[in-house]
C-alpha cells in the first residue's frame, strides 16, 4: 500500500520545515544585535567604574563611541550622557536597534546606566 493510499500527506512536513526556517531566520537576524547590546552594557558598567575617572566627560563619550562602532551597534553622541557630580558619576546609553524580518522590522530598544563614586 502507498503512502497516497494510506492518506498520509507531506504537507505536515512541509509546513513544519518552513516553520523551522522561519524561527531559525528569526534568530540570526535577533541574537547577534542583542549579544552586541550586552557586551556593550559590560564594558560600559565596566568603564564607569574604572576608566572613565581619568577621562574628560568628551573622551568618555568618544570611548563608548568607539566600542560601539567595534559592535556594529547604532549609536551616536547624542545616545550617550555622561555627567560628573563631585565623586559621582553616571553614564547613561539609550539606543534602538531596528531588525529587518522582511516583513515587519522590529525595534529593539536599550537603555543602560551605570552610577559610580569614585573613592
Amino acid at each position: 500500500m502507498s503512502r497516497r493510499e494510506r492518506g498520509d500527506s507531506k504537507l505536515p512536513l512541509i509546513i513544519m520545515v518552513l516553520l523551522l526556517a522561519a524561527i531559525i531566520y528569526v534568530l540570526v537576524k535577533v541574537v547577534p544585535p542583542r549579544i552586541n547590546a550586552y557586551e556593550f552594557r559590560d564594558f560600559m558598567e565596566t568603564y564607569a567604574r574604572m576608566d572613565v575617572w581619568s577621562r574628560t566627560p568628551e573622551q568618555a563619550k568618544q570611548d563608548l563611541l568607539d566600542k560601539a562602532k567595534t559592535l556594529d551597534l547604532p549609536i551616536t553622541a547624542k545616545n550617550i550622557s555622561v555627567e560628573r557630580k563631585g565623586s559621582r558619576i553616571a553614564v547613561r546609553v539609550q539606543f534602538d536597534v531596528p531588525i529587518d524580518l522582511k516583513v515587519k522590522t522590529w525595534v529593539l530598544h536599550y537603555d543602560f546606566s551605570q552610577d559610580a563614586e569614585h573613592y
